[in-house]
């Protein structure tokens, strides 16, 4: 079977004192992805992802633990790709004012970057992560914290997008980036195909969530911001439009007329999609009824659960569940 998916180019920056390890799994997890959803034995026939491996110049770079890397494109040489990944370094993270300027520029070319355990620092030092969401391994925190202070970091969570910026605190939650790569550049059911054969379907349910909300977060409202936090924290509770007002310390009036400018939504209908996420999230847990995921998602029964999920979803609860066990 011949694949129908466009290559999206990945350029993946290694230098000295990179964990290898860590690149060649992203390198082969991008892979894999292709194979799953084309069932091509043929690599370069089944791409997916068309990764190239960019070091500071053509010589071979030395990993943390010894072995020789050798770069495919040089900082110098490398057209512009739709992703870039920053991969982890043991010890102080590069310094190249050549390498800064390529990862802004990338950027501001509209480009996404994923940036993994340490090469969280490297990001946070082009001052991209200036006033964004990010994580970050806990050993790297104080660093980022002192020298960014600017960065919102969340070391607890361990991935977090924000926007075209995705951070992966650790290794095992840049497996789950790389799901969400799937996603973002060859759709949900490829992503859900890929979830399953790297162990993180659940994860991607959870994660996917996050995008969207991460997305909505994005306008500047402090105090509509604060609302929504409220909301996705509380949706499955039984709270209205009053309730998250109270809470802002804003009259119902003017949150949902600051909700309607900045999210082209009312209250009622933020707290319906946030309820409706959640529901996903449980759907993707075997042996969960919908029973179930309707009474723990606030719902007053099945029917109405059903209902709603298919209004803001755009399919049936039973054809979601479907689509992540195709």
């Amino acid at each position: 079977m011949q694949h129908t998916f466009s290559a999206t180019s990945v350029n993946l920056y290694i230098d000295h004192q990179c964990w290898m390890g860590g690149v060649m799994l992203i390198r082969e997890l991008l892979a894999v992805a292709g194979t799953l959803n084309a069932r091509e034995p043929d690599l370069a026939a089944a791409a997916m992802f068309d990764v190239t491996l960019v070091g500071p110049t053509l010589q071979p770079v030395r990993s943390f633990t010894g072995p020789l890397i050798v770069p495919e494109r040089s900082l110098r040489n490398v057209p512009q790709a739709d992703v870039l990944v920053l991969p982890s370094f043991y010890g102080v993270a590069p310094d190249r004012p050549a390498l800064v300027r390529w990862i802004v520029k990338h950027y501001e070319r509209g480009g996404c970057i994923l940036a993994s355990a340490s090469g969280v620092r490297l990001l946070a030092a082009t001052g991209l992560l200036d006033g964004r969401d990010a994580t970050c391994n806990l050993a790297d925190r104080r660093a980022i914290a002192a020298s960014r202070p600017a960065v919102r970091l969340s070391p607890q969570s361990p991935l977090v997008i924000d926007g075209r910026l995705v951070t992966a605190a650790s290794i095992a939650p840049t497996i789950d980036a790389c799901a969400h790569l799937v996603s973002r550049f060859h759709g949900e059911k490829a992503a859900l195909k890929f979830a399953r054969y790297a162990n993180s379907s659940r994860q991607l349910s959870y994660e996917q969530a996050a995008v969207n909300a991460n997305s909505r977060h994005q306008h500047g409202d402090a105090r509509v911001e604060a609302a929504q936090t409220y909301i996705e924290q509380h949706c499955c509770a039984g709270i209205t439009p009053d309730d998250v007002a109270r809470h802002v310390a804003m009259s119902t009036r003017t949150l949902a007329r600051r909700f309607a400018a900045v999210l082209g939504l009312t209250p009622v209908q933020y707290i319906l999609q946030c309820r409706v996420e959640q529901a996903k999230r449980l759907l993707a847990r075997p042996g969960n009824s919908l029973r179930r995921v309707a009474i723990e998602c606030g719902f007053s029964d099945e029917a109405v659960f059903r209902r709603a999920f298919k209004q803001v979803a755009g399919q049936p609860p039973s054809a979601w569940r479907t689509l992540l066990s195709s």
